[in-house]
């Protein structure tokens, strides 16, 4: 009971380093719409160590300038292909809630492909226990895959 009790009392303890990036395409006006999840303070550090700076987004502040700064990093994070062309994030919208800054996300394409190569660094050069979930789905194509801080990207062939 006592080892039980040690072990529930370690795991809570240690923190979980997960995001999660779901990318969905739409045909209906030829778009890819995704979803980010990840935990604020998180993002924060990363983000200190991306830019090199001190000062973070002004979420409430100065929301539109927080945005710019905020898909800038996302850019410099993920890498979406679309065959040999990098397909640049646009943030639709995001909320910051308890720890959890969610950002819905277009990534617009002018034709779809058979193969999309996506990689996600957030976060893996600061955690090596670093999980970014990363879900797929594209037409009748689903794959979800968990990328680490060794294993950053996946290529999904679309048929």
């Amino acid at each position: 009971m006592l080892k039980i009790l040690l072990l529930s009392a370690v795991l809570a303890l240690h923190p979980v380093h997960v995001t999660l990036l779901s990318i969905e395409y739409s045909a209906d006006d030829h778009t890819f719409n995704g979803f980010l999840k990840v935990y604020y303070d998180d993002f924060l550090l990363d983000y200190r160590l991306l830019t090199g700076k001190n000062e973070v987004p002004d979420l409430k502040g100065a929301p539109e300038d927080a945005k710019k700064l905020i898909t800038d990093y996302i850019n410099g994070r993920v890498d979406f292909v679309d065959g040999k062309k990098k397909i640049l994030a646009e943030i639709k919208d995001m909320d910051l809630s308890g720890n959890e800054l969610r950002m819905n996300l277009k990534f617009p394409v002018r034709r779809r492909s058979v193969k999309y190569e996506i990689s996600n660094s957030i976060l893996s050069d600061i955690y090596k226990d670093q999980s970014n979930l990363l879900i797929f789905r594209c037409g009748d194509f689903e794959e979800g895959v968990k990328l680490t801080s060794e294993e950053k990207g996946h290529v999904f062939n679309v048929k």
